[in-house]
């Protein structure tokens, strides 16, 4: 019989009898077998050779590739297997006569047999042998460079991959290997399908080396018709931005996942087409997508966000996902990782930006730029702030000045931020930071620019969102009380919104950072108490309100609660009269005449007072940025820096105004610039590299740069209408004249006559981003920058030198926004353009805030918005992918593992060798272009160098694993019988030390392969590692048992630790490990098992008395914990599995065999409850047998027109007397005593007129007292026919009490108890009722009473019984 080959394996790796040792948890069966399959030949017996070297005639076992033991098999078959690839030379073979496994490539002699070599060729005319002309290649030959040193090849990575298969199985001697499916197949026609490293499929054809990411239709046709790759298109979806989808013919397309979707195309235009093979390749920078269409961005950018892969690149563009959830990507090590990184290729990151500025200005000293944008909530303040901390970590400081510049954040941030619908951290104005450095390029200090501060925030915010957070924060301060402060939610500034709290933001910790932040920046505590008194002042100015008031006879306004403008004044230094006044009235100044002092309405009024807050906290945030660059101003000039923009990205809401119009011209010319910058960048690459220039076309968004701020443009015409004659009220509509006047002909301007839907005046832009319509209302005011003249002086005379500084001189009244943005923006581009500018975009993914929700839709407009299409189609229209020579050698080498065998390269120089790559591949590659230090080329050849690629590694990496493998079995198994003799003596002594002492020399002896020792041990050390433990564990149970054993066991806490100690020491009793732990351990159970006795069996036997189900369960699971072994407890088992009933007829039963008469009573009880709950319906009281019948109780009347209602009537509440009694009784004097019971039962309750009622109830417990069963049932009748369908309260209520007496009295007889004890459950108030049907069971087992109480005791009887 052939041997086994794992078997052997297994032997020779040193097993133990047992099948303890060996390769134990070594993987599964075909990882084993795939190691075996290079153990070293020279552990066999020599090979075989019967015949004289004829095998013809033998029968042979094999493993082949897929590791697989076949057989027997004849010689054809190896040779047919061999050429199909089937078998290689160093598979591994066994025949008769052999004696053990051995590789092919052993044995010459029948590997000759199994692949015969090709026969010669005819030599040529005096020389040797021709050689096959060369493969014509297609591949144009490179243009001639000097010679390149080549790149060393480093095979670590490939190395490395065999110590990472994953292990699922335990080997056992007994266990034959489990059947592995091939990894690879070939299908017909030459066509196998492969994977690559990621998983991706992709196809090689085997008779023509074609290659293809796409399935072969003669494949797909094999597997039933799956869909082809042919009609395939981008389809815009108003959810996911675009879906992948398959016409099915005129407006109809079904996506992958089934779903019809219907899309009409626009005239003129065409849908992308998509290849489905490209979706699962994913890229990091969107640059290497087989196309680079809207839909496959998309696709990219949310599969790549739904892996927590946030951000990609377009090049050198960086595009940031808001993950909304903390991510490990901006530790220590990252930020070393990519500073350090070398020539090495990583994933993109905010700081491989900020690292490429910092490195590119020690190179050049050229400045740099960093330009962050992006809408609300994109995650641009945490970009910055990244970026930031990179570079204070990288380029570090002298004095710690790089502290200083993170320190600016907490103040901008508080100062500056606010919580949007959108973003719960926004912020509300534009920074350019430059962080300026040394000659040693070293943070010398830093400088910043705001722009464009959202004032209006100050007096206003939409529903849900927040003031700046310097607010909230003053309020919840430990300062709060100095400024005489409360809440936030007691002042109109921060609570018209409704939002005071945000979640995850703690404003009395960011307050202490603020001011620790100032402190660290050189604040001087009187500057923070002037800022704080500011912002308390501000935010108490909100709570100053208006009431209509005739003044000189004109229409105007007084304020409300003067103690508010006390509190105001008191902050900001002024007088609260004048404060009143200026807050109330204007003075107008017309040339020649004297000022007027003029009455403003209460509109007018807040207007005033929300010009004032928003005047004074621009002042202020203008003054903290300056006095912040003071802080950080570097000593001596000004050197390089790298400036950081943090700026608003562009915007279309539903309603947009002057803001939003200043904005998008601000992203305007910042998209200028980034084309600009991109177009260069492209144009820079081919002229270097002498690569004929592709023409690229993209949009200039010159002319609507020119509409906005042209002279003559939209600002211009909006402050001319500022400082131009007429009424505040009327300039909006002058100035959308002007703007329909003048640019209604503009293509880039549409005018208010042409808007549809809406209900006031606009006019719209079409911007690069999109068309956007401007609401006028309110523009000509937003765009002026002032303060009426008695504010702004009354502000000046403050008795706060702070804040009087801040408004000395005059006030310029020529200034507008528009025109002092436009010169700031000018200057900002200006400086931008003096640098080299790097590009960060930043997405927010879903407008829940949420992780792992990506909204398609909105993402594609921000994309859109952030011009990052415009940079993939200047690619795209160029060679969008370039490799340098070395880095092409360096990610394509390994092509030249053919399928004839490795080619090395022949030439020393990296271009060149680039030739030989490409030649060695045999595709067609005559569309790249050879630069001087790269090579460029386009999608497809990109595709096909990659189908090449995949291919030769999956040649090469096999082979590198499988020699890797059998070099670390080979040197693996020499080390283990190194230290074998160590281990066996060391098991035989059992002594600690020694055990420990010899698993340290393995350990030692073993290095490196420790690791791997434990996931393959020898059966030694495993054995001596067990003992080991243990001897140790033993040595720590030895002096609990000690202790346990000898305490006084009837305390509850020494059994319960005895059981602990007993239970540990029993994972270790059958080893042995002294003598000592044996003796204890046999006490400790003897003693243990005797109290344990004394303990549960006497419980035990007391709960087989009652049968409770409730201490049954509790004894059983005790018994069950202590182990404790019983007949008793699989009665009891039993007994759990009953049903209630029959579990109280079991408990009736044993409380009569034991005599228990009280709680045979109580269980008869019990089960009368259950069996009345149970058939509750069967005993309702009309269905009582001992009642008349309705007919019979009318007929009881001779004369009588009425005997229908009198039937109806019997058993229903009634003032009438009865006509005959209601049971069954014959007897005419006990009819007769039955009626005047009645009687009495309606005296008592007050139906009929009574003086003394409780007479009546007395003589009724009297009647029930000396009649028979049939007279007391007649009683209880009447009382339960009087509380039915009574209307009265009070005689319900008496009779519930008449009944309660009678039950204390005389049982109802058996006749009609039953019927009793429903009518009491079903109609009884909750008070009472519990009491009664308690009553009802016990009277019907006790002696009737003696007499009858007298008639002043009914109400304490009836107080002493609970009712």
């Amino acid at each position: 019989m052939q041997p086994n080959f794992l078997a052997e394996l297994r032997a020779k790796a040193g097993g133990d009898k047992a099948g303890t040792g060996g390769f134990r948890n070594a993987g599964s069966a075909a990882a084993a077998s795939n190691t075996s399959r290079v153990v070293s030949a020279r552990m066999a017996a020599p090979p075989v050779s019967p015949g004289g070297g004829n095998f013809s005639d033998v029968d042979f076992y094999y493993m082949n590739v897929h590791d697989e033991q076949i057989g027997p098999a004849p010689m054809k078959e190896l040779r047919t297997k061999f050429k199909q690839g089937e078998i290689t030379a160093d598979c591994y073979y066994w025949c008769d006569g052999m004696g053990g496994w051995e590789a092919l490539d052993s044995n010459a002699a029948l590997l000759k047999q199994i692949n015969p070599p090709p026969p010669p060729r005819k030599k040529s005319a005096g020389g040797p042998p021709s050689l096959p002309p060369p493969p014509v290649s297609s591949v144009p030959p490179p243009p001639s460079s000097g010679p390149v040193a080549p790149p060393k090849p480093n095979f670590g990575e490939y190395a490395q991959q065999s110590f990472e298969r994953p292990s699922s199985h335990v080997f056992s001697p007994q266990a034959e290997p489990e059947p592995v499916k091939p990894r690879r197949k070939v299908l017909e026609k030459g066509w196998m399908e492969k994977l690559t490293a990621d998983l991706v499929p992709y196809y090689y054809n085997t008779a023509t080396g074609a290659l293809q990411w796409e399935m072969p239709e003669e494949l797909r046709q094999k597997r039933g018709g799956v869909v082809g790759n042919s009609g395939w298109f981008w389809v815009p979806d108003p959810t996911d931005g675009y879906v992948a989808a398959r016409s099915l013919g005129g407006k109809s397309y079904q996506t992958k996942d089934g779903k019809q979707v219907s899309y009409s195309t626009p005239r003129g235009k065409t849908l992308d087409p998509l290849n489905p093979a490209s979706l699962s390749m994913l890229h990091d920078d969107l640059v290497l997508l087989d196309d680079l269409c809207e839909g496959m961005v998309m696709h990219n950018l949310r599969e790549r966000y739904m892996k927590d892969q946030i951000y990609c690149g377009v090049g050198s563009i960086l595009i940031a996902i808001n993950p909304f959830k903390r991510l490990p990507l901006y530790t220590p090590d990252i930020i070393e990782k990519y500073n350090k990184r070398g020539n090495k290729v990583l994933p993109p990151h905010p700081f491989m930006i900020a690292d490429n500025a910092y490195k590119t200005l020690l190179e050049g000293e050229v400045n740099q730029s960093i330009l962050v944008s992006g809408e609300s909530g994109a995650g641009k303040t945490e970009t910055t702030k990244q970026c930031l901390m990179f570079l204070a970590d990288v380029a570090g400081s002298k004095a710690n000045i790089e502290q200083r510049v993170l320190s600016v954040n907490p103040i901008l941030e508080a100062f500056g931020n606010a919580k949007t619908l959108r973003n719960d951290n926004s912020s509300r104005f534009g920074r350019f930071s430059e962080i300026i450095l040394d000659n040693e390029k070293r943070i010398a200090g830093a400088q910043i620019q705001s722009y464009l501060l959202e004032k209006s925030r100050v007096g206003y915010q939409q529903q849900g969102e927040r003031n700046y957070h310097i607010f909230y924060q003053l309020c919840k301060s430990d300062w709060a009380e100095h400024y005489n402060l409360g809440g936030p939610e007691y002042y109109g500034y921060l609570a018209n919104s409704g939002c005071t709290e945000v979640s995850g933001i703690d404003d009395y910790r960011e307050f202490q950072d603020v001011v620790s932040s100032m402190d660290s920046l050189g604040f001087t505590p009187d500057e923070k108490h002037s800022i704080f008194s500011i912002i308390s002042g501000i935010i108490q100015l909100g709570n100053v309100t208006f009431t209509e008031a005739s003044v000189r006879g004109a229409d105007g306004s007084t304020i409300d609660d003067i103690n508010t403008s006390y509190a105001v004044a008191s902050q900001f230094g002024v007088d609260a009269n004048m404060l009143a006044e200026a807050l109330t009235h204007r003075t107008l100044e017309i040339i020649g005449q004297e000022p007027v002092r003029v009455p403003l309405r209460v509109d007018q009024a807040i207007e005033n007072r929300d010009a004032l807050a928003k005047y004074v906290y621009e002042k202020l945030f203008n003054w903290l940025v300056g006095r912040i660059n003071k802080s950080l101003v570097p000593e001596g000039s000004k050197g390089s820096f790298i400036g950081i923009l943090d700026i608003f990205g562009f915007e279309i809401f539903q309603q947009n105004s002057f803001e939003q119009l200043c904005i998008n011209f601000c992203n305007e010319k910042l998209q200028q610039l980034f084309n600009q910058d991109t177009f260069k960048n492209e144009e820079e690459v081919y002229r270097s590299e002498g690569v004929d220039f592709p023409p690229i076309q993209f949009i200039d968004n010159q002319p609507v740069v020119d509409l906005i701020e042209m002279r003559g443009g939209i600002f211009t015409i909006l402050d001319d209408v500022v400082k131009g004659p007429g009424k505040p009220e009327q300039k909006d509509q002058k100035f959308g004249t002007l703007l329909d006047s003048k640019f209604s002909s503009n293509p880039c301007f549409v005018p208010s006559n042409k808007h549809r839907g809406i209900s006031y005046q606009a006019f719209s832009i079409n911007h690069y981003a999109g068309s956007v319509c401007y609401d006028i209302d309110h523009f000509v005011d937003k765009n002026k920058d002032s303060l009426f003249k008695d504010l702004y002086d009354m502000m000046a005379m403050s008795s706060d030198a702070f804040i009087k500084g801040q408004f000395a001189g005059e006030q310029g009244g020529r200034r507008t926004l528009a025109g002092d943005f436009k010169k700031q923006l000018n200057s900002l581009m200006t400086e931008l353009k003096s640098t080299e500018s790097h590009y960060i975009r930043c997405i927010k993914a879903n407008s829940l805030k949420k992780p792992r929700v990506f909204e398609g839709s909105s993402c594609l407009e921000q994309l859109q918005c952030a011009g990052v299409f415009e940079a993939v189609t200047i690619r795209k229209n160029g060679y969008p992918f370039r490799y340098t020579f070395g880095r092409f050698v360096e990610r394509y080498k390994c092509i030249l593992a053919t399928e004839e065998g490795w080619q090395p390269l022949q030439s020393s120089d990296l271009r060149e060798q680039c030739y030989e790559i490409l030649s060695s591949s045999k595709q067609p590659f005559s569309n790249m272009q050879w630069g001087q230090t790269m090579l460029l080329f386009r999608a497809d050849e990109y595709r096909v160098l990659e189908l090449c690629r995949a291919l030769a590694t999956d040649r090469v990496s096999s082979k590198i694993q499988a020699k890797a493998r059998g070099r670390l079995t080979r040197r693996y198994l020499g080390l283990v019988q190194a230290a074998r003799p160590r281990l066996q003596q060391a098991e035989q002594s059992r002594d600690l030390a020694t055990l420990e002492s010899a698993l340290q020399y393995v350990n030692e002896v073993l290095g490196q392969f420790a690791v791997f020792s434990i996931s393959a041990p020898i059966a030694e050390w495993a054995r001596c590692k067990e003992l080991v433990v243990v001897i140790r564990e033993a040595a720590r149970l030895e002096p609990e048992l000690e202790c346990w054993v000898y305490s006084d066991l009837a305390d509850d806490n020494n059994f319960e630790m005895l059981f602990k100690t007993v239970k540990s020491a029993r994972e270790i009793a059958g080893k042995h490990p002294t003598p000592k732990f044996d003796e204890l351990y046999a006490m400790a159970i003897e003693q243990f098992e005797g109290w344990r006795e004394f303990r549960l069996s006497s419980k035990l036997e007391e709960v087989m008395k009652t049968l409770e189900r409730d201490e049954m369960s509790e004894i059983y699971a005790e018994c069950k914990r202590l182990e404790y072994v019983s007949s008793s407890l699989d009665e009891i088992e039993r007994l759990m599995g009953v049903s209630e009933q029959e579990l109280l007829k079991m408990q009736y039963k044993k409380a009569n065999e034991n005599g228990m008469a009280q709680r045979a009573v109580e269980k008869e009880i019990e089960l009368k409850e259950l069996v009345l709950d149970q058939f509750a319906a069967n005993f309702t009281f009309e269905k009582c047998g001992m009642l008349r019948d309705p007919i019979d109780y009318a007929n009881a009347k001779t004369f009588s027109l009425h005997r229908d209602e009198h039937a109806a009537g019997m058993l229903v509440w009634s003032k009438n007397p009865l006509l005959t009694s209601l049971t069954r009784i014959d007897d005419p004097a006990c009819v007769k005593e039955a009626t005047n019971a009645f009687k009495c039962i309606q005296g008592y309750c007050g139906d009929i007129r009574a003086n003394y009622p409780e007479t009546f109830g007395v003589k009724v417990i009297e009647t029930g007292l000396d009649g028979d069963d049939w007279i007391r049932a007649e009683i209880y009748a009447g009382l339960m026919k009087q509380l039915s369908e009574n209307p009265n309260g009070y005689s319900r209520n008496k009779a519930w009490e008449l009944m309660m007496l009678c039950l204390m009295h005389f049982s109802p007889g058996d006749g009609i108890e039953n019927f009793l004890q429903i009518f009491i459950r079903e109609n009884g108030e909750s008070r009472f009722k519990d009491v009664m049907v308690r009553q009802c069971h016990v009277i019907a087992y006790e002696v009737s009473a003696a007499a009858a109480p007298q008639a002043h005791m009914l109400p304490s009887m009836l107080r002493k019984s609970g009712f």
